[in-house]
């Protein structure tokens, strides 16, 4: 009796813990208007492509109702190239501006909109597939860093560097 007791009550914590990490993982949009693609709770201003699957220890997302800033790191089937031209087409249909991109062995997409910046990685994946980073962080000032403006705390010393010596032989 007691035996059949400790193995039902396994069964049913490990019935709830699953079900409590499934809901948590993903939520599917209802009535969304971007057929074919998978919605990640609370990312809703970028597209995830359809069948990703979020890599939770690799992810950071902090967030407020309608913003979030971190990384998020998915698994995706679809090759580096076919997510590239995903990526620099669907950035724009949420409303972000390319700023520079570059395909390579891991190819990296930047975008901006208003007060924030994007930016999109893609590798392959080990078994197949390819991993998409996406980091969304708060966009600097249009400014530029002087070496005499960069430290507003005058307590802090900043000298330029002097050039490096000539290679030439």
């Amino acid at each position: 009796m007691r035996r059949s007791l400790v193995l039902f009550s396994a069964i049913l914590s490990a019935s709830i813990i699953a079900g409590c990490a499934k809901d948590t993982l993903i939520n599917s949009p209802k009535g969304s208007a971007k057929v074919g693609a998978a919605r990640f709770e609370p990312i809703r201003d970028i597209p995830i492509p359809a069948g990703a699957t979020l890599d939770n220890d690799r992810s950071l997302i902090l967030s407020t109702d309608t913003r979030w800033t971190g990384r998020l790191v998915l698994k995706a089937d679809p090759t580096m190239s076919q997510l590239f031209a995903y990526y620099g087409d669907q950035m724009q249909g949420f409303g972000w501006q390319p700023v520079a991109s570059i395909m390579g062995e891991t190819s990296v997409l930047t975008f901006v909109q208003g007060d924030r910046a994007a930016t999109v990685q893609i590798s392959s994946a080990t078994l197949g597939g390819s991993v998409i980073t996406v980091t969304m962080a708060p966009r600097q000032s249009g400014q530029t860093m002087s070496a005499g403006r960069a430290y507003p705390d005058r307590s802090i010393q900043a000298e330029q560097l002097p050039p490096l010596p000539s290679q030439s032989r």
